[in-house]
């Protein structure tokens, strides 16, 4: 078989191969673990839509001084920002109702810390403990009842298997 790679401009190839290895976020799926369960279960959350896992950044902190004649910058400690959810709302359902699920442990005094898993198509999967701060059920006349979570990570996390903080 001929290659066409020759017809392709290389300001549109993405990797030294030349070819495009991007893939699709579909079928990215989150899982909780309650800690207060034993064994230690990761259940995935009903009716899943959009996520965005949690940002990563460090603060900049300008340490340039009188001698020197650029900016000279250090960074700080690893942040994450919470990761939102978007889901088909399913009051009944035990991963997102009022006893078992998202919106109990909004509810719940003291809020609860669980395990979340984020687990992404390529297989790469992202762990971490964290509390749900933000709950909105979304119920207009005319379209899809739906719900916005937002998860607030705290503590040690892992990438693809590698421990973080």
């Amino acid at each position: 078989m001929k290659s066409l790679l020759h017809l392709v401009p290389s300001a549109i190839t993405q990797s030294p191969d030349g070819y495009l290895h991007a893939i699709s976020a579909h079928g990215t799926l989150v899982a909780r673990a309650l800690f207060s369960s034993t064994p230690l279960t990761f259940t995935n959350i009903a009716e899943m839509k959009d996520v965005t896992p949690p940002e990563l950044s460090r603060n900049e902190f300008d340490a340039t001084t009188q001698t020197l004649n650029i900016d000279t910058y250090v960074v700080g400690v690893l942040r994450r920002s919470g990761f939102t959810m978007q889901l088909n709302a399913l009051q009944t359902d035990g991963s997102q109702d009022h006893l078992t699920g998202l919106l109990k442990a909004m509810i719940t005094e003291p809020p609860p810390t669980d395990g979340y898993r984020i687990t992404f198509p390529d297989g790469i999967v992202w762990i971490m403990s964290g509390q749900v701060s933000h709950f909105k059920n979304l119920s207009p006349v005319d379209g899809l009842m739906s719900v916005e979570v937002t998860i607030r990570p705290t503590g040690k996390m892992s990438i693809g298997g590698v421990s973080i903080g």
